[in-house]
């Protein structure tokens, strides 16, 4: 019994503190970034949104098309435009499906939109330039999903570019 104890003093007692000690540090770091990364982010988007009102873009990539990647295209005609150039990268959401759209698909699809909206408008999107690539059913998902939100404006994919088709709806 007395050599258990020595056992579980001399070895596994230091052990513990250090794997401790070690588990501490990425708990502390995520602690960090949650407590002031996330206060930093919002204080500088509030101080952007005070500075120019109404000049929040963001861009929103719905690519159904089966075994093809449209986000290259959409990337080569943001290239050329200065507004969609200005847009970074943490108000870019994108879903893609890689198999044809069926009706037994179309929550989990509403889900994914539901869930990008959330994260676009949470950054202080008012305009939504929104690629899509696919069936028009998923269109109109997302101009029920941003009705009461941000103006989304339309850009079709044609011949591996893209078309301004305008807004979904007029303000």
């Amino acid at each position: 019994m007395d050599a258990l104890r020595a056992f579980i003093a001399d070895w596994l007692d230091p052990i513990g503190i250090v794997l401790g000690l070690a588990a501490l540090v990425p708990i502390i770091w995520t602690w960090w970034d949650v407590v002031f990364g996330r206060r930093r982010r919002e204080r500088r988007w509030f101080s952007e949104l005070a500075r120019r009102p109404g000049e929040r873009p963001a861009i929103l990539i719905v690519d159904l098309l089966p075994h093809k990647d449209v986000r290259a295209a959409v990337e080569n005609f943001r290239r050329r435009d200065r507004v969609l150039a200005a847009i970074p990268n943490e108000r870019i959401a994108t879903i893609v499906r890689d198999d044809l759209l069926t009706p037994t698909d179309m929550p989990h699809l509403h889900g994914e939109l539901r869930a990008a909206a959330a994260t676009l408008l949470k950054t202080g999107t008012d305009c939504v330039h929104y690629f899509h690539a696919g069936p028009a059913v998923a269109a109109a998902l997302v101009g029920a999903e941003f009705a009461n939100g941000a103006r989304v404006v339309l850009y079709q994919h044609d011949s591996g570019s893209y078309g301004n088709f305008g807004p979904l709806r007029l303000r």
